[in-house]
């Protein structure tokens, strides 16, 4: 198989082909004797019996040599001036199966290899797994009356039509689910996910997998420990099993158990891991999107487990505007060549799909809509403010409530700034910091703190960036943004009276616009500025208009106004055509699903446990007995612990620090703290190993 040891470069495929053409005219060529000992009817038989379960495929067969001399002239008719093509395929179908064959080769061809020729059995799985959960871990759990109707019976609500539309449209590849935040969405389209593979697989005779795709690694665990809880609820057997509940991003421990084997990080785990080998995935949009977008083996490996699946991206409209029509071309032919159905998941529905591209699985998601109206969200962003003045009116309000409180801002260092303020001001207080100051391993502890203060009814003060506003299990009386889009404002006002914990009473959410302080180098500017693209927050501002306030019920109407308005302001990237001309590397290049800036790694230190592990990293990088491939071998062990101890500074903030390393940061309070996080960084602090 060409190109399997190394990045798939299209541009290269000519002279590749040339070489194959060439070596099937030499009477001992390895290549010449393999094609001629493959069973060319039995594979065609093979083919005959998998399409039969298709009936939306058309199959086509052909000699393989032919084919491949057909291949080499029509891509040397496509070659322009020096060898480089146009185009290396016909069309995105056709690129997006070539990658989707080349990524199961890869897995196959490696898996059999690091198992020696064992395979991992596909598995069933509980078809009533969600409600067997609802049943015992819910029971007894009220919730409030709004429009004669309580929140859990709502949420039932959505989960019957949800599964009920679903079945009834089975072969259709493109869903939309659009339900407010809170309504239990989760849980939801995993029910009607187990109800559609239990489906399929009647039909098929092989189970689709369930590839769940979040936009950040904090909503991964949460979401993982969910789906873990599902199983365990219905089968305590079916717990920490890897091979039917995958948790996979880069922090990712690479341990993988199956009811009778559990392969280590350093070995076949890390394979299994990376190949998508379970029944359900619990994974990022970069790991899904990066898998038809790339030219590594890493990303490509694992194309193949896309065939047949049922890809779910909740929180969708995290996806940057700028790749919308290029996704919804890239969604259009995956459903078509791999026969996925892909179901996109939010609050606020993007308009990557147009009319008539999907079947919404809520079809009445409006009424939904409408009906709950938890929040008001105050408008006061008009009269900008600085983050001092902003700090003082915090103060003054959190004086005289004891009402836990959600402030979120737009930069880390105005989280550091807010969280020192009120500390001094509010000593009395359990105040909390989240950020990507914060070490992945604290962060999560914030999360599972802020939870457990609200459990014991303590007035928690939360400052937060932006990392909160998607997914995260948090609900407040009182939410404060710093000005943003309108979609993720909506979505932080998803973490105000999110259960309807006001009863009839309405969560406030306060909308503001914070400022830099004016100094002698730079007047003041708006916090949003280094963050957001200015055409999203216009034509937030307009849609918001001179209103003092919008409630709930009205936030769909004000989404689809806020998106509309973002289409036809927003130049599309068309890396679509760019898969069509074959240029990964120009992708691997261009698609940012977060905009890249260039950053410092730092190992925080605090424990002698953390001294140890960094001790064993540096001499493991060091050992000159180890070639590169073998020291990542050996570190993939303890990576995934190593990693949770790692944060990200932007460069220009360490510039005294070599760039491309990991460096060590000897932590003192000065330095770092597991409440606020990262707090100052001097030179003679960090120390550069690599």
């Amino acid at each position: 198989m060409r190109r399997h040891h190394g990045a798939l470069r299209i541009q290269a495929w000519p002279m590749l082909l040339e070489h194959s053409r060439a070596a099937l005219h030499e009477a001992d060529s390895p290549l010449r004797t393999q094609l001629q000992a493959l069973d060319g009817a039995g594979i065609a038989a093979w083919l005959t019996e998998i399409a039969a379960r298709h009936p939306s495929w058309q199959l086509v067969t052909a000699p393989v040599t032919p084919t491949l001399e057909h291949v080499e002239a029509r891509l040397r008719a496509r070659e322009v001036g020096s060898s480089k093509l146009r185009h290396a395929y016909q069309s995105l179908d056709e690129a997006l199966a070539t990658l989707a064959s080349f990524g199961a080769l890869l897995a196959v061809d490696k898996t059999d290899a690091a198992l020696q020729g064992a395979q991992i059995a596909r598995q069933t799985l509980p078809v009533n797994a969600v409600t067997h959960y609802k049943a015992h871990a819910l029971a007894g759990n009220d919730s409030p009356v709004q429009d004669g109707v309580t929140l859990n019976q709502r949420r039932e609500q959505i989960a019957a039509t949800l599964s009920a539309t679903w079945l009834a449209h089975l072969d259709q590849p493109l869903l939309t689910l659009t339900a407010p935040t809170g309504a239990g969405k989760t849980l939801s389209i995993l029910h009607g996910a187990l109800q559609v593979r239990a489906q399929l697989t009647e039909r098929q005779g092989v189970p689709p997998r369930l590839i769940y795709c979040l936009p950040f690694t904090a909503v991964i665990d949460q979401n993982h420990a969910v789906f873990s809880a599902v199983l365990r609820a219905a089968d305590p057997n079916l717990a920490d099993r890897e091979d039917l509940l995958l948790k996979h991003h880069h922090l990712s421990s690479g341990q993988f158990r199956t009811e009778e084997i559990e392969y280590e990080a350093d070995g076949a785990g890390q394979l299994l891991t990376e190949t998508w080998h379970s029944e359900i995935v619990v994974t990022t949009f970069y790991q899904l999107l990066h898998t038809l977008l790339s030219p590594l083996n890493v990303n490509l490996k694992r194309a193949g487990q896309l065939t047949g699946a049922l890809i779910l991206l909740d929180e969708v409209q995290a996806l940057p505007l700028r790749y919308w029509e290029a996704l919804r071309q890239i969604f259009i032919g995956l459903a078509r060549v791999s026969d996925a159905r892909i179901v996109l998941l939010t609050a606020t529905r993007p308009l990557i799909f147009q009319p008539g591209d999907a079947v919404e699985l809520l079809p009445n998601h409006g009424e939904h809509f409408r009906a709950l109206n938890r929040t008001r969200l105050h408008l006061h962003h008009r009269e900008p403010l600085t983050l001092a003045a902003f700090a003082q009116r915090l103060i003054a309000e959190l004086a005289h409530t004891e009402r836990p409180t959600l402030i979120i801002v737009n930069r880390r260092r105005a989280v550091r700034e807010l969280f020192a303020a009120l500390a001094e001001a509010l000593p009395e207080r359990p105040l909390v910091a989240l950020s990507t100051h914060l070490t992945p391993r604290d962060r999560w502890a914030r999360i599972r703190l802020i939870q457990r203060l609200q459990r014991q009814g303590r007035p928690v003060i939360v400052i937060s960036t932006q990392l909160v506003e998607a997914g995260v299990d948090l609900s407040f009386p009182v939410v404060h943004r710093d000005l943003a889009p309108l979609d993720a404002i909506i979505q932080s006002a998803g973490r105000c009276n999110r259960h309807g914990e006001q009863g009839e009473g309405l969560g406030a959410v306060y909308l503001w616009q914070l400022m830099t302080t004016a100094s002698d180098a730079r007047p003041p500017q708006p916090l949003w500025a280094r963050v957001y693209d200015r055409p999203l927050i216009e034509v937030t501002l307009e849609v918001l208009g001179e209103a003092e306030y919008w409630d709930e019920c009205a936030f769909l109407d004000l989404s689809e106004r806020y998106f509309l308005g973002c289409r036809t302001r927003q130049d599309q990237q068309r890396v679509d055509t760019q898969l069509v001309r074959g240029d990964l590397a120009a992708i691997e290049r261009e698609f940012q699903l977060i905009e890249e800036i260039p950053n410092v790694s730092l190992f925080i230190c605090r424990t002698e446990r953390d001294r140890r592990l960094w001790d064993a990293y540096r001499a493991l990088s060091a050992d000159p007995a180890l070639s590169p491939a073998e020291q990542e071998r050996r570190f993939r062990a303890q990576r995934h612990v190593f990693m949770e101890r790692v944060i990200q500074i932007p460069a220009r903030a360490g510039a005294d620090l070599e760039r491309d390393a990991v460096n060590l940061l000897k932590v003192s309070p000065e330095t770092y703290d597991r409440a606020a996080g990262l707090i100052d960084l001097p030179p003679a602090e960090a120390t550069c190993i690599l």
